[in-house]
């Protein structure tokens, strides 16, 4: 399997498991349960996966920020942002479900992760746009439909 193919199945993976993290915390909402926890979890694990397998780019694109052209710059500041408010949702998150029993602090805690979860949702939008011809164009040659 070649590396584009990797990362295509990595982020189709980690797309999917977005959106049943969503799906377990709408549910959490209503049932208690750690599921949604657990998938949180797993979403860390895979966004640290894709960023190692980035991570020449990564460095690359760091060492020359001031020569890179300016979408290339933007999709570095984009993917920073997106990093920087995975880690700070995920703490959030973990922080709130440490905080069971003290009511009012727990829920001031838990919105802060709602709301950067929302942030997520949107620089990750953002983010599959700015890549969808790679989606596409990917995509179409795993799946041989070219």
């Amino acid at each position: 399997m070649n590396k584009s193919t990797t990362n295509f199945w990595v982020d189709a993976g980690l797309f999917a498991l977005l959106l049943v993290t969503i799906l377990a915390a709408t549910v959490e909402i209503l049932l208690p349960c750690f599921v949604h926890v657990i998938l949180g979890l797993l979403l860390s694990a895979g966004a640290l996966i894709h960023v190692a397998l980035h991570w020449n780019w990564i460095c690359n694109a760091f060492s020359r920020f001031g020569k890179l052209p300016p979408q290339v710059r933007t999709n570095f500041v984009l993917n920073l942002g997106l990093f920087l408010t995975y880690s700070a949702a995920g703490s959030m998150g973990l922080f709130a479900r440490s905080l069971i029993g003290l009511g009012p602090l727990r829920h001031v805690v838990g919105f802060f992760h709602v709301l950067l979860v929302m942030g997520v949702l949107l620089l990750q939008t953002i983010h599959l746009a700015r890549h969808w011809k790679w989606v596409t164009a990917t995509a179409r040659k795993v799946f041989e439909l070219a």
